[in-house]
């Protein structure tokens, strides 16, 4: 036998949210939230003080799946727990297709970041199929994520296809909010759309929308084709000889891992491989990195849920690259990228497929 307080407690310092400033942790979650019926309601609205980092599964001898329970509270929470911010989320998803319920013709404003048309490439039949995912195709801050990929893939001469304005969402938003229930349909919807197209692999920039295409969709449907995260194609690509990557100058940079592509999906050596494939770059290493990563607060719905908090974060992280002398901070998920431009200092923060341009950002 085990006591839940003996473990809980050793996870504590290593959750991002307890770390910046926040009292409620794993801990919490795990002793607290399932006591009495009105305990329960109220850990269903503060569990959404959580990024679902895992970094407690991690350091939890006995791998007690926390994310789990807390997805398990959010489900439970009602019309008067559930967050405004979160609830409206939820309702863009369900009416629009996308977490911020623009317009689908909205969906094309990432293109403008191109020097290229894209219409030869929206539902053509191809090897490879690439999704988006709403908060780069969405999202200014992360605009350039699609951007230089797809200036990649055409750099590598890869055949692949888009869906457009007809993309939606991977439905993660929805597992995070503890309402995946209500996603059948669309996961169904996206996996027949790339379908009949033909492809053979799937691609994505997002860690969270990789994890659902991979892990979660398989449980819900068939996926008759290979998902990779980019950061796995760009190093084959390198290893085939179909991308060569230019010289960035004298460039020094720390890596961030994002939490869904590190612990969650175990992608940790392809965008290190990446990396040193760049004459001119120098990559270093944070003190806690790999699977040992610490969060930067932007996933798990945290930034929606608990802007404060979810920046507090991202700042630990940029003081730490700040005391390793770095020029930029490297990461390759578009949730890290938007919450560390917005809590960044002099720091440059770059994704992994702008190192694969003639000038990155």
């Amino acid at each position: 036998m085990y006591c839940v307080h003996d473990y809980a407690y050793r996870i504590t310092a290593h959750c991002p949210v307890a770390r910046a400033g926040v009292p409620v942790n794993s801990r919490y979650f795990v002793s607290e939230g399932f006591r009495t019926q009105e305990r329960e309601k109220q850990a269903s609205k503060d569990s959404f003080n959580c990024s679902l980092c895992m970094a407690c599964v991690k350091v939890c001898p006995r791998e007690v799946p926390v994310p789990r329970v807390v997805e398990y509270l959010r489900s439970q929470a009602g019309e008067k727990e559930l967050p405004s911010n979160i609830k409206q989320m939820v309702e863009n998803i369900q009416k629009s297709g996308n977490i911020h319920g623009s317009d689908k013709e909205d969906w094309l404003m990432w293109t403008y970041e191109s020097d290229e048309s894209l219409e030869d490439l929206i539902k053509v039949p191809a090897e490879v199929g690439y999704f988006v995912g709403c908060n780069s195709a969405y999202s200014p801050s992360t605009a350039r994520i699609p951007a230089s990929t797809v200036k990649l893939f055409r750099g590598a001469n890869v055949d692949f296809t888009i869906l457009g304005p007809d993309e939606t969402c991977c439905a993660a938003p929805l597992l995070m909010a503890g309402r995946l229930g209500e996603a059948k349909k669309l996961i169904e919807d996206n996996v027949k759309a790339f379908k009949d197209l033909k492809i053979k692999t799937l691609v994505t920039s997002c860690p969270a929308c990789f994890r659902m295409w991979r892990d979660v969709y398989p449980k819900i449907t068939e996926v008759p084709f290979e998902v990779l995260h980019v950061t796995q194609f760009i190093s084959r690509l390198i290893e085939e000889g179909k991308l060569k990557p230019e010289s960035v100058g004298d460039l020094r940079v720390v890596y961030q891992d994002p939490c869904e592509l590190a612990r969650g999906c175990g992608v940790i050596e392809e965008p290190r491989k990446a990396l040193k494939s760049v004459p001119g770059l120098k990559l270093v290493e944070y003190s806690q990195c790999k699977d040992e990563a610490m969060c930067c607060g932007g996933g798990g719905l945290l930034r929606a849920y608990n802007l404060e908090t979810a920046e507090d974060a991202a700042k630990l992280k940029i003081k730490e690259a700040e005391e390793l002398g770095v020029d930029a901070i490297v990461t390759s998920c578009p949730a890290c990228l938007q919450n560390l431009i917005k809590s960044k200092n002099k720091i440059k923060i770059i994704d992994i497929a702008e190192l694969f341009q003639a000038n990155p950002c």
